[in-house]
């Protein structure tokens, strides 16, 4: 399928399913259209097959389940938000080619780079919100993984930058920018905006070269300034809900870390 009339399918779902979920209960055809048409149109510009189709299909499953009446839930927000998620890979990432077919299907939790799934570790970067950050902590293990928390480990007389680079050697870096500090442009100094504290920030930097951008996830608390030479990259918005942890487990299962996908819903 071309890239525009991909855009343009999952466009028209997301709309869709934004007008249903806006309205006090959408009729019981409305909502089986909806859930078949996610399905179809998934199906139709990943494949049958694809990883895409297999993280939709155990939420539509659980719609269907579920009924209309429990369109104001969390399973249909996190359909949507699965639906951007891919929209916004068909929009990085697709050529105006046809996508070539997968090889093989692969599941959710299916790794796809074999020589990562030795190391289940995952770098956790954080600021001063240290319960955020043990929120993200238990649903890396949760899923499988083992996350590295640098203040949890010995420092063994070494410098902070040292005791950093001893314990770097992960597979996957996530980044937690929280509203710590404060900060303004020098000409609009009172003009302040929500920043992450500025050690955050340099590791952020850090493991952007060290791993790259496809094994580095930045999630950003609402309202906090994004650094100015990270604009432009996908990052995931963290708010009230549990919508970062579907994203966040697709961004790892994409970098090829085995996380239990029985466990991420």
């Amino acid at each position: 399928m071309m890239r525009d009339r991909a855009l343009q399918l999952l466009d028209m779902t997301i709309e869709q399913g934004s007008a249903l979920v806006s309205t006090s209960l959408p009729t019981t055809e409305q909502w089986k259209t909806w859930v078949r048409d996610v399905r179809v149109r998934t199906d139709a510009i990943f494949g049958s097959g694809s990883s895409q189709a297999g993280e939709m299909a155990p939420l539509l499953a659980d719609l269907e389940q579920r009924g209309s009446t429990f369109i104001h839930g969390q399973p249909p927000r996190l359909v949507l938000a699965l639906l951007r998620s891919f929209r916004n890979e068909v929009y990085d990432l697709w050529s105006d080619e046809p996508l070539p077919a997968e090889p093989e299907a692969h599941d959710l939790g299916a790794p796809l780079h074999s020589a990562t799934t030795a190391n289940r570790e995952v770098f956790l970067v954080h600021g001063h919100d240290h319960g955020r950050m043990q929120s993200v902590a238990r649903f890396l293990e949760h899923i499988g993984l083992a996350p590295v928390v640098l203040h949890e480990r010995a420092s063994s007389g070494d410098t902070i930058i040292e005791k950093l680079e001893r314990h770097s050697d992960a597979s996957f870096a996530v980044v937690l920018l929280t509203p710590d500090d404060v900060g303004a442009v020098g000409t609009q100094r009172d003009n302040l905006h929500p920043r992450a504290r500025q050690n955050v920030v340099l590791e952020l930097g850090y493991f952007l070269g060290r791993l790259g951008r496809n094994k580095t996830c930045a999630l950003l608390v609402s309202g906090v300034e994004i650094p100015s030479d990270y604009s432009g990259v996908v990052y995931i918005t963290v708010g009230e809900g549990n919508e970062w942890q579907l994203l966040l487990a697709r961004e790892l299962r994409a970098a090829g870390l085995p996380i239990d996908p029985d466990k991420v819903f």
